[in-house]
């Protein structure tokens, strides 16, 4: 039998033998996570871009999302450029290694250089096998790096998942009808994230306050470290971790890696190649040049035709969209996408109370009711509701309260069956209550619906057209952005070439004017 210190001397052994062959692994496991990194791209940024049109404006949960949707670019990108590197790197090392079986090491006589060039040569550069070595130490080095790096970004993502619970939990205990956010979320956040901090600073130092002497400040500090360490299961790789900083050597690639990740997300992605310096710049928030400019995806036929042309990706509709450039029929529609800044445009603006407490929820929960008047309708049929229990555990007790004939509506219905009197009346009361709520549900919604109208003006050639929309909330089949769809008369327009021009108002509270008036304008064509 072998005894403990011969298996594991038996286990290193192994492992070594193990670390001479890892290449192979690093190359294959390299060559399929490049290629799935680089495949993920589309669905990368189509849920970025399903953030940007769901994300709340004014929540704890939106500055998280934020936060998280920078750091999924950041991790996609480091990745992919960590991993490329490698690739690279190894293909060179098999060649430095297919080369040196051929000519073997650097002779440097042969170059027949002056004396003063070959011991330059032959200090710096040194010899062939010292060449391959610093190629392998290289090598392993970014490989592990990268995966270091993938559970570290790990780690922040379940630290923001979460974050994000915590705020949906406590706005939706703890939050009032009146106030988005709540005092006690406040401080809980403000908790949570000033002690984050403090174990993000400690991790970026390399133990930094794992350093303190003191019994008491090691106590509680390790209680912390203990917490986030739980929740970013950053257990999991802390081997790695201590491994990569207790040599010299790698510990540089870590200090390396905030200049690093700055030059790959803030520097390179900025480099633009020109080719059209005249042709005018179609990103950002430039709406004055949308009118001399056909934007595919302003329209729902070219956004449409031009993604099943070419590779590229949907895009979130920014605020209008026309069904055709080129209108042939008598009637065209334009959907006005409802966007986030709008929620407090009609609250402070119009006055209006929202349906639900915006925020993160699951799909079994019904949202918060915030509505003052349809949540005392809900408290009113739930009352009803309780008075019926209440009655016919009353009459379970003395049977005599119930006789047969009793009036159960309009119709006056003879139940002599107790259980079916009592569903008689509990549908009769949900069915009443239900209507009421409903009523209510619909006046709400014929108000948003004008307020939005109201702030979102159409001009077909500087001509009102909102008189003579027909619009119905939609969700559009693009990115499932929310808004109006509205139909419009085209009879009446002469043919050739048109301009579309939406008026959209935007509520600023800070300003002594809270409105401001942006506008959108799209070319068009009636044949």
């Amino acid at each position: 039998m072998l005894d403990e210190k011969d298996k594991r001397n038996i286990f290193k052994e192994w492992l070594e033998k193990l670390q001479q062959e890892s290449w192979q692994l690093e190359l294959l496991i390299s060559g399929f996570t490049l290629f799935g990194i680089w495949e993920s791209r589309d669905i990368l940024e189509s849920f970025i871009s399903f953030l940007a049109v769901n994300r709340p404006v004014e929540s704890n949960a939106s500055t998280v999302l934020k936060v998280a949707t920078l750091m999924l670019q950041a991790a996609w990108l480091v990745f992919f450029t960590n991993l490329l590197v490698h690739v690279i790197m190894r293909g060179l090392w098999i060649g430095a290694i297919g080369l040196r079986y051929v000519s073997g090491d650097i002779d440097y006589d042969k170059l027949k250089y002056s004396e003063s060039f070959s011991n330059y040569f032959k200090n710096k550069v040194g010899g062939f096998d010292d060449y391959i070595e610093r190629l392998e130490k290289i090598c392993s080095s970014i490989f592990a790096y990268t995966f270091l790096l993938f559970f570290i970004f790990l780690s922040f993502g379940f630290f923001i998942i979460f974050w994000i619970l915590l705020v949906a939990v406590l706005n939706y205990f703890f939050s009032s009808d009146n106030s988005s956010i709540s005092a006690v979320s406040i401080i809980v956040n403000t908790v949570f994230g000033f002690l984050a901090f403090f174990v993000f600073i400690d991790f970026i130092t390399l133990g930094l306050f794992k350093k303190i002497k003191g019994k008491s400040f090691s106590k509680i500090y390790g209680y912390i470290y203990r917490f986030y360490s739980f929740i970013t299961l950053s257990f999991i790789y802390r081997p790695l971790l201590y491994n990569f900083l207790d040599t010299k050597y790698t510990r540089r690639l870590f200090w390396f890696s905030i200049p690093y990740l700055l030059l790959l997300i803030l520097v390179l992605p900025d480099f633009i190649l020109e080719a059209n310096p005249h042709f005018p710049e179609q990103s950002g928030n430039n709406n004055f040049i949308s009118k001399h400019v056909v934007i595919s995806n302003n329209y729902d036929d070219l956004r449409e035709k031009n993604l099943a042309i070419s590779n590229s990706s949907r895009k979130r509709i920014r605020m209008i969209s026309l069904s055709n450039y080129e209108i042939t029929s008598n009637y065209a529609s334009v959907f006005i996408r409802q966007a986030g800044v709008d929620e407090k445009l009609l609250s402070e603006k119009y006055g209006i109370t929202p349906y639900r407490k915006s925020g993160l929820r699951h799909s079994m929960f019904k949202g918060k009711i915030v509505d003052s008047t349809i949540l005392n309708l809900e408290n009113q049929k739930s009352t009803a509701l309780l008075k019926l229990i209440k009655q016919r555990r009353e009459i379970k007790k003395d049977s005599s309260k119930f006789t047969k004939g009793l009036n159960t509506g309009k119709y006056n219905k003879n139940i002599s069956n107790l259980d079916d009197y009592m569903k008689y009346r509990r549908d009769s009361i949900i069915k009443v209550w239900n209507k009421r709520i409903e009523n209510e549900n619909e006046k709400k919604l014929v108000q948003i619906k004008s307020a939005l109208l109201d702030a979102n003006q159409i001009f077909i050639d500087d001509v009102s057209y909102n008189d003579s929309l027909k619009c119905k909330f939609y969700t559009h089949p693009n990115m499932n952005e929310k808004g109006l769809l509205c139909y419009f008369p085209t009879d009446s327009i002469n043919k050739g070439e048109h301009l579309l021009t939406l008026e959209y108002k935007t509520y600023r509270k800070e300003a002594i004017d809270s409105i401001d008036i942006h506008t959108v304008q799209i070319p068009f064509w009636k044949f």
